[in-house]
């Protein structure tokens, strides 16, 4: 896209950029891509700035985005646990398919056909770092848009 000049005036990614190492190969020509991943460690949610006060101790840089979701299904099976009484899978499987919890990923529920119901957030590469751009009132930052040409980044 960069040799070609092609600048549209946004770009999301679907797991590509969600990586550290999306901003360690691109240098700032990763920046103002968008991605969806579910979290961000600034999200004001119950639990969140606790994981990520641990993982910022543990490995010296904010949470990834992809420790919120799989610390929220460590919460959700931990009280689909404890809710059905018993490790049998079946009442575990029960209990997961009523959960109406809050996870450090916000509110989840579950359709019935076992889909999850849990926010989204957007995500967006800003000078080499990963910032919550929407929703703003769980604590966005504003939204690069429309993302500079090549030329001028």
């Amino acid at each position: 896209m960069k040799e070609l000049d092609y600048n549209p005036k946004v770009i999301i990614m679907f797991r590509a950029a969600d990586a550290v190492s999306w901003t360690q190969a691109l240098g700032k020509d990763g920046d103002d891509v968008v991605l969806a991943p579910g979290w961000h460690h600034s999200i004001r949610f119950p639990g969140a700035a606790a994981l990520n006060a641990k993982h910022q101790q543990r490995v010296g840089r904010p949470a990834d985005v992809i420790v919120g979701p799989a610390y929220a299904c460590v919460q959700i099976v931990a009280n689909a646990v404890q809710r059905a009484g018993t490790l049998d899978s079946t009442a575990i499987r029960n209990a997961m398919a009523t959960t109406n919890l809050q996870t450090v990923e916000g509110p989840v529920r579950f359709r019935p056909d076992g889909t999850g119901i849990v926010p989204t957030v957007f995500v967006q590469w800003q000078a080499g770092q990963q910032q919550m751009v929407w929703p703003k009132d769980l604590g966005a930052v504003p939204f690069i848009y429309p993302a500079p040409s090549w030329r001028a980044r």
